[in-house]
């Protein structure tokens, strides 16, 4: 593939990734969804209404689709820190990742995204975990969830931040597409910068350096790549000059011995 036709992909990488951004600084309401589940368990019996808060329940059907929606954007930054990518997430299980993710449009303490592979079953699927804390830390979302071996996401599970309950949900594997299309470095070759020592919360890494920008929206994306890091993704910048919006996030530790928090397995 040229570079020539290989851009079209990266302004549609762009694009998802600023709008992870978003999403990660606190533009969707994580109380919002709370509240959701609050009033489905007001609709059930009393007799339900006490089971355990560790047991796994079905949400109302309002609730299930603020989560998916809410899911699908973290998965989509699952994969997407800055506007760079790997299909290949370079993690062991038991490997868990966290960063710190600031924008100029949300207040308060930086949002905390952690990403960690769980187990590998004996059929190949695999159970990953999403946890999400927002500038108030009581806004904590924990997802577990199964992949398949074609890296479509066959069940997701959830811990709602209000009540404690856990959840759980099929997504619609219809519009699934097995995990991101993403470029590969020879494709991305042309916005190497260089490489360069790195130090952020989780250490100091020689981290590959690049930089990609669009006049026409404005863009400009910095992101530094390290092999020997989970998810490779060490730091990351964006700007927008239409709109005056920026973004960071680095890489704030590595962990190990990571398990199940839902019970999933």
């Amino acid at each position: 593939m040229t570079t020539t036709s290989f851009l079209p992909r990266l302004k549609i990488l762009v694009a998802m990734s600023f709008g992870v951004a978003l999403t990660l600084s606190g533009c969707f309401s994580m109380p919002s969804l709370s509240n959701a589940v609050a009033q489905n368990q007001a609709q059930q019996p009393a007799q339900q209404q006490s089971q355990p808060t560790q047991q796994t329940q079905q949400p109302s059907p309002g609730a299930a689709v603020a989560y998916q929606y809410q899911f699908n954007a973290f998965y989509a930054a699952m994969w997407n820190f800055g506007w760079f990518g790997y299909k290949d997430a370079n993690y062991q299980p038991g490997q868990g990742t966290v960063w710190q993710i600031t924008s100029s449009r949300s207040s308060g303490r930086p949002i905390t995204f952690g990403r960690a592979f769980l187990k590998v079953n004996t059929d190949t699927t695999q159970w990953w975990r999403l946890e999400i804390t927002g500038s108030n830390a009581k806004d904590q979302l924990v997802y577990e969830f199964l992949v398949g071996p074609d890296m479509k996401v066959q069940k997701v599970g959830y811990k709602d931040p209000g009540s404690g309950r856990i959840s759980e949900f099929v997504p619609d594997q219809s519009g699934q597409e097995g995990g991101p299309s993403q470029p590969t470095r020879q494709q991305l070759a042309n916005y190497l910068v260089g490489t360069e020592s790195v130090q952020v919360q989780a250490g100091t890494f020689a981290a590959d350096h690049y930089s990609y920008a669009d006049p026409q929206s404005g863009y400009k994306g910095d992101s530094w790549i390290s092999k020997t890091v989970p998810g490779y993704m060490v730091k990351f910048t964006s700007t927008n000059s239409q709109n005056n919006v920026t973004s960071s996030g680095e890489l704030v530790q590595i962990e190990s011995g990571v398990t199940t928090l839902l019970g999933s397995y």
